[in-house]
């Protein structure tokens, strides 16, 4: 490309996915690949007041065999329920938090059916594919892989799901609210 920032922004992507073990190298031996793609954003960055370019590197998946045949339902909290949970954070003086998930997809469950990939001409890789491991952006089912994970989580760390809205969960203490979790994606 020539640009620098480019250039970093397209490494540390890549560097995302070695990091998270989102893919195994194989060799190319004619399987079904999915193609992939570049979307850059300029993001706001808190340490330099400025701009950075972020890039993602977004797999094709509406172009996998059968797609429609692959589950794709993700829940994220209704709005009612979120202005709910705020109306009780605010009646109890809960602390109000949010977080970011950075790299969200790449850290979901594992995938369950092989799926493969061209790499990006940046990583390098003539005549390889990679067999990813995890959900990613752009697969149909990318987003209920980190829900999966993610509610597992929660779960673990002895938050319940609420009945009616399966993307927000609460956390007792004594048998008192003390805390609300909802996915917002």
């Amino acid at each position: 490309t020539g640009r620098p920032d480019v250039e970093e922004a397209i490494d540390q992507e890549i560097k995302k996915f070695h990091d998270f073990s989102a893919f195994k190298i194989v060799e190319d031996e004619g399987q079904s690949a999915i193609k992939t793609r570049w979307v850059f954003t300029d993001h706001e960055d808190d340490q330099s007041k400025g701009y950075k370019l972020k890039s993602r590197l977004c797999m094709r998946g509406d172009t996998e065999d059968n797609v429609d045949l692959i589950r794709s339902d993700s829940p994220t909290t209704h709005k009612d329920s979120l202005k709910l949970a705020l109306s009780i954070a605010a009646n109890e003086n809960f602390d109000i938090m949010s977080a970011d998930i950075k790299s969200a997809f790449l850290q979901g469950k594992a995938l369950d059916r092989k799926v493969y990939v061209i790499p990006p001409v940046e990583a390098k890789l003539d005549g390889k594919l990679w067999l990813l491991e995890k959900g990613a952006y752009g697969l149909i089912d990318g987003s209920r892989l980190f829900y999966l994970e993610l509610k597992e989580k929660l779960e673990l760390l002895g938050l319940k799901q609420v009945s009616g809205d399966p993307a927000m969960f609460t956390f007792h203490q004594d048998g008192k609210l003390v805390g609300i979790s909802a996915s917002a994606d």
